[in-house]
């Protein structure tokens, strides 16, 4: 024999040795007793039996082995093609990265090498661009605005000064237009006509008095206080009197009423000027 390895078989082989297994390890057909019964039979059903034991000694072996299997996770791709992808990918990424950062810092240094030889330059006057033009307008304005506000406040000054020098305080010391005086006044007139009643009424009974004395004769006895007339003259001095008495009382209660209001009248003083 040479060392040659036997090919593959091919399809067609491997289906009909399917089938011919298929066909050893079926489940006969042919009834167990009776005129069909023979060996051949016999032969299939011994067959399909030890086919059956072989299957469920393969299921019990499979599934202990399937129980005492651990799992196994390669998670080391170094050894397989992705490994070396990844490898030379990142070998690839880590060049690239240096080229940049080296490209970057001669930039830098390059820019920053023109830098220090500029020399700096400040152009402070203004005089000639837009800006210090529009500067100086705004500032021209500006001060004549303010000049003109100031000569306006300093005319409505003198104007006011001028109006207040001509300006004489004036008092209303007048009560008669208000509720005060106008209640003084009242009380004033039936003061009046009630003393001119009370005169009235004395010229009355001085008169009957006079005419009742008029009327008497004289006697020796001049004292006519035992007499009707006495008595009569000693009661109407008593009644005058305590008229009086009771007519002072009610004038000086009056008075102080009346000065009572008018200690509470403020004088109003016309200040406002203008409407001069």
């Amino acid at each position: 024999m040479s060392g040659t390895p036997s090919p593959a078989p091919s399809v067609a082989s491997r289906i009909a040795e399917a089938r011919q297994t298929r066909s050893l390890t079926r489940k006969p057909t042919i009834p167990r007793s009776g005129k069909w019964r023979d060996e051949l039979g016999e032969l299939r059903d011994k067959l399909y039996e030890k086919e059956q034991a072989r299957i469920r000694a393969g299921n019990v072996e499979h599934r202990q082995r399937l129980a005492n299997m651990k799992p196994t996770i390669d998670d080391d791709t170094e050894d397989d093609e992705t490994g070396a992808a990844r490898a030379k990918l990142r070998g690839e990424r880590e060049e690239a990265r240096k080229v940049f950062w080296a490209s970057l810092r001669a930039a830098n240094a390059k820019y920053f090498a023109a830098l220090k030889k500029v020399e700096t330059v400040t152009d402070d006057w203004m005089d000639t661009e837009a800006a210090a033009l529009a500067r100086d307008k705004m500032a021209a304005e500006s001060k004549a605005r303010k000049m003109a506000e100031a000569e306006e406040i300093r005319r409505e000054n003198a104007a006011m000064k001028k109006r207040l020098s001509e300006v004489k305080a004036v008092t209303d010391d007048d009560i008669s237009d208000e509720a005060a005086g106008a209640a003084r006044d009242q009380k004033a007139k039936e003061s009046m006509a009630r003393r001119a009643a009370k005169a009235a009424e004395l010229d009355r009974q001085n008169e009957e008095m006079r005419k009742r004395l008029g009327r008497v004769k004289a006697v020796t006895d001049d004292d006519v206080t035992d007499e009707a007339a006495g008595a009569a003259r000693i009661t109407m001095a008593a009644d005058s009197k305590s008229r009086k008495e009771k007519e002072a009382q009610q004038l000086d209660k009056e008075n102080a009423t009346m000065r009572k209001k008018l200690d509470g009248v403020q004088a109003k003083v016309d200040d406002d000027i203008m409407d001069d």
